[in-house]
């Protein structure tokens, strides 16, 4: 599930399996016999509803503290800004420089392999950028094209 924190940022957590619910539970301060059984899915509405309350005790970078470096499988979601800026995807290039656009970001190529490489995407041409060369490609003359552009037909 996704949890609201204290400053109205989120959680994603992600423990299913016991060996990780464990430790979950563990940066929240419970005990698994202080709440209703997870095993039970028809208690799953009040066990969300007791790490909602939990979690909104808190900001989401205090929780991201608290459970950074653990296998609890909770982490916060992050921004594109704050995407882009993660130590982690800096160090791993998960982000590239948007061609053009100056700070903005978006997904480098991946997979990541070593002998090709994937090249960051070029921008994406504006509405009517190459019309002109198009219809030249495809056999129009230039005082064609030239008409067209004149009569509106083109852009």
């Amino acid at each position: 599930n996704i949890y609201r924190c204290k400053d109205g940022k989120f959680l994603t957590v992600q423990a299913l399996e016991p060996q990780f619910y464990k430790i979950l539970l563990k940066g929240m301060g419970l005990k698994e016999d202080e709440l209703p059984p997870r095993a039970d899915m028809a208690q799953w509405p009040k066990l969300i509803e007791r790490f909602q309350q939990i979690f909104e005790t808190k900001t989401r970078d205090e929780w991201g503290a608290i459970f950074y470096g653990t296998d609890a499988c909770v982490a916060p979601v992050l921004s594109a800004e704050e995407a882009a800026a993660n130590p982690h995807n800096v160090k791993r290039g998960t982000f590239a420089p948007t061609p053009g656009e100056p700070g903005q970001f978006e997904p480098a190529p991946a997979p990541k392999l070593s002998r090709t490489p994937g090249s960051a995407p070029r921008p994406a041409p504006k509405p009517a950028q190459h019309t002109v060369e198009v219809l030249l490609a495809m056999g129009f003359a230039e005082e064609e094209v030239a008409a067209l552009v004149a009569q509106g037909a083109v852009v």
